[in-house]
């Protein structure tokens, strides 16, 4: 909701000192306020009823279950990502409402025609990550590379995949191989949602609306730092903090926003391929974690070895 509301806030500010030109276009649909709130509301609004359904009942299930389960999961877990439940539920919400946020979009470009961001559909935008256009560019491959040097450098890997014996998964623990499933899928759940969401909240409406206002150069590395400090939200989810960790976390996080946003200003702000290179360098790392260095996985979940 923090990014939500500073998109907004942002919006307010440009709409405040811009000149206004509606030229003869149609002006879009506007989504009521209200839609941002409730889960699948933007699509039931537009009778997309089905779309709804699937959106709804994801956020719904997955934050429920991770209230439920919250005490459980975090007495197996030392990082703030050990709730998955929760974590998928809150990123079906924010896939959720880049379809609101593509509404503001829409009004802001019919408002000012000089306004430059992504049109892109949402169902388009759903389909990005996995888009050979998008999946086989510089940023996606320098993305995966940077993710497998993170793994080999930086982990401890005194066990490897081979060495698992069973995972925890809620009130019981599962063989390895049923384990690296659940794992891989919760993995591409979590990477996707983050993938869609982050670039479009950041890349296709944060970045340009400061870019619309400062110019290139300040939008980008504005941007990218609000990017990275959005990671210092971690050390909420977490039962003792690692704060070197955390300010490590949002150094690597604004570098990573600032060479995303600068390929998106390079391609005339086209997001398809940062969304790949968002999602698969998070997914990269999230089972390469589990396959190389389990002890030390991203999601936190417990793992009993071969002994």
């Amino acid at each position: 909701m923090k990014k939500a509301f500073f998109i907004i806030l942002t919006i307010l500010s440009i709409t405040a000192s811009a000149q206004i030109d509606s030229s003869l276009k149609v002006k879009p649909k506007y989504y009521p306020n209200w839609t941002l709130l409730i889960p699948g509301a933007t699509h039931f609004y537009d009778n997309r009823i089905l779309e709804g359904l699937v959106f709804s009942a994801t956020e719904i299930g997955g934050i429920t279950l991770g209230i439920i389960y919250d005490d459980k999961l975090k007495s197996n877990s030392t990082t703030p990502y050990y709730n998955f439940p929760l974590l998928i539920g809150m990123q079906a919400y924010n896939i959720d409402k880049c379809d609101w946020m593509r509404n503001r979009m829409e009004l802001l470009k019919y408002y000012y025609p000089d306004f430059k961001y992504d049109p892109v559909k949402f169902n388009d935008l759903l389909k990005a990550p996995f888009k050979a256009e998008n999946i086989f560019t510089s940023i996606t491959g320098g993305a995966i590379i940077v993710a497998l040097a993170e793994l080999f450098i930086g982990g401890r890997h005194t066990n490897n995949y081979g060495d698992i014996d069973k995972m925890s998964f809620f009130n019981r623990y599962i063989d390895k191989n049923s384990a690296l499933a659940i794992y891989g899928a919760t993995s591409l759940a979590t990477s996707y949602g983050a993938g869609i969401a982050e670039e479009y909240y950041f890349r296709n409406a944060v970045m340009p609306l400061l870019d619309y206002k400062y110019g290139k150069k300040k939008g980008l590395i504005y941007s990218s730092l609000a990017f990275g400090s959005m990671h210092f939200s971690n050390v909420l989810f977490s039962n003792n903090p690692d704060y070197g960790a955390t300010l490590l976390q949002v150094a690597e996080a604004s570098i990573i926003g600032y060479f995303l946003g600068r390929d998106v200003q390079n391609r005339g702000y086209k997001i398809g391929p940062a969304v790949s290179a968002h999602m698969w360098y998070d997914f990269t790392l999230m089972v390469g974690s589990f396959l190389i260095d389990p002890k030390n996985n991203y999601l936190g979940v417990d793992i009993k070895f071969k002994i």
